[in-house]
């Protein structure tokens, strides 16, 4: 049976197991790598910089202003900064905070 079948005609519920729940070391180094890299990004505003690639498009820098608004910037820079705090959090989760957590073997 195909999964768009299963959104119209869902499966029962059942209880997971405790395995099925756990977090694996992968999952986490991921998330974390995500976290810093995607979250250092955004928050050192890298993607409001106005570069030759808008000159040769032909938008001015007031124009490229006016597409990118202060509070835009702020809060993608929040966000950013928000990822950052996300990725130190969950990569040391397991060694420093949370020593008796248990991951899932693969």
């Amino acid at each position: 049976m195909s999964n768009i079948v299963d959104v119209f005609n869902p499966r029962p519920t059942r209880e997971l197991s405790q395995e099925e729940t756990m977090d694996c070391l992968p999952c986490q180094v991921m998330s974390s790598l995500f976290g810093l890299g995607f979250g250092g990004y955004l928050a050192t505003g890298q993607p409001f910089k106005f570069t030759d690639k808008e000159r040769r498009q032909g938008i001015s820098l007031a124009e490229f202003e006016k597409r990118n608004p202060q509070w835009w910037k702020v809060g993608l820079r929040g966000f950013g900064s928000m990822l950052i705090v996300f990725g130190i959090i969950r990569g040391t989760e397991g060694w420093t905070w949370n020593k008796e957590k248990k991951y899932k073997r693969f």
